[in-house]
């Protein structure tokens, strides 16, 4: 840890042990915060304030270190893509590994860095070191039950198992688990309890790139088509700003499957419009896509805006304008 801070060895072991801590120590804190006041729900300022303080002892240091430069040296000619998947309590995350590394050209070119943020069980300490996953020690998320006489869902909340660790489930899959075994995927787990929103979580699995030639980022729900490694590299280095430039658009979502699907490709939508709801108590500014390529561009055409749900950049953006650290619990508009 002191030898990736300091800049002197920075080690992939090294990275996540500092997110760990930082976590830990945000939880510990939070514990406190909540015996203080007496189980009951913290204001927003209080869990504010306690989070850039943590923030500030055990990551500021880290960021000022590196800020202006890469962790890793990007690795030449190599071609290879980092794939950052922020995953809550996802079912599909085990489907869309399988769609990403059995549709690739080079999938021994492809690196993934997942934060995971599951229930793992009941918290049995403090820090998070320990779990009983016995019996259903997990809430599910509303359930849709029925109509009510107006025509509303009803809904509820069920108690459930642990969630499935979809990494686990690429991994012991014989079709895939050499990728595990070459140190293809590397993982963050945080209790779903303790997540701080998509914001963080993307922040974090930034910080598992590996000296990776480009950057992606998308949702952890995805298809991916054939050949798509190559099909996006091939899109960046047709742009007329490349190596400056960004592919993004808002993805289509899937079905539930087993990621041995046949993907119909389609020409993407342009990122062109925002809006606001000025009625909102906070308005926030939403983007959302324009019209839709035809499919016979000579190259992709410049956008305003980059979604977080999929962008594909050369890895040298995380140094340019790297992701805020100070986002905790933001989701609509953090983009």
């Amino acid at each position: 840890e002191k030898e990736t801070i300091s800049g002197k060895n920075p080690t992939m072991a090294g990275l996540v042990l500092i997110l760990q801590t930082f976590l830990i120590q945000l939880h510990l804190a939070n514990q406190e915060l909540m015996k203080e006041h007496n189980g009951k729900n913290l204001p927003a300022e209080v869990a504010m304030q306690t989070f850039y303080k943590v923030a500030n002892k055990y990551i500021r240091p880290f960021e000022q270190r590196y800020k202006g430069e890469l962790i890793f040296p990007i690795r030449k000619d190599e071609n290879s893509i980092f794939l950052s998947l922020a995953a809550y309590r996802e079912h599909l995350l085990a489907d869309t590994l399988q769609y990403a590394f059995k549709n690739a050209k080079n999938p021994d070119k492809l690196y993934v860095g997942a934060v995971v943020q599951n229930c793992f069980g009941k918290v049995d300490s403090e820090d998070y070191s320990s779990f009983d996953a016995t019996g259903k020690p997990c809430r599910t998320g509303l359930q849709v039950t029925g109509k009510d006489k107006a025509g509303r869902d009803m809904t509820k909340m069920s108690d459930a198992p642990p969630d499935i660790n979809g990494i686990d489930v690429f991994c012991n899959n014989p079709d895939f688990k050499k990728y595990c075994d070459n140190g293809q995927i590397r993982v963050l787990y945080v209790h779903s309890s303790g997540s701080l929103g998509p914001a963080m979580a993307r922040y974090h699995a930034s910080k598992l790139w590996g000296g990776e030639t480009y950057f992606m980022q998308c949702d952890s729900h995805l298809q991916f088509a054939e050949h798509w490694d190559a099909k996006y590299i091939d899109e960046i280095q047709a742009t007329s700003n490349y190596p400056k430039s960004i592919l993004s658009s808002y993805p289509p979502g899937f079905q539930e499957g087993h990621g041995d699907g046949t993907v119909e490709e389609s020409p993407g939508a342009r990122l062109c419009r925002c809006e606001t709801i000025e009625s909102s108590p906070n308005p926030i500014v939403r983007l959302n896509v324009g019209r839709n390529y035809n499919g016979d561009e000579e190259r992709p055409t410049q956008i305003p805006f980059i979604a977080a749900g999929f962008f594909f950049a050369r890895a040298e953006f995380l140094r340019d304008v790297p992701f805020d650290p100070y986002l905790p619990w933001c989701f609509m508009g953090e983009e």
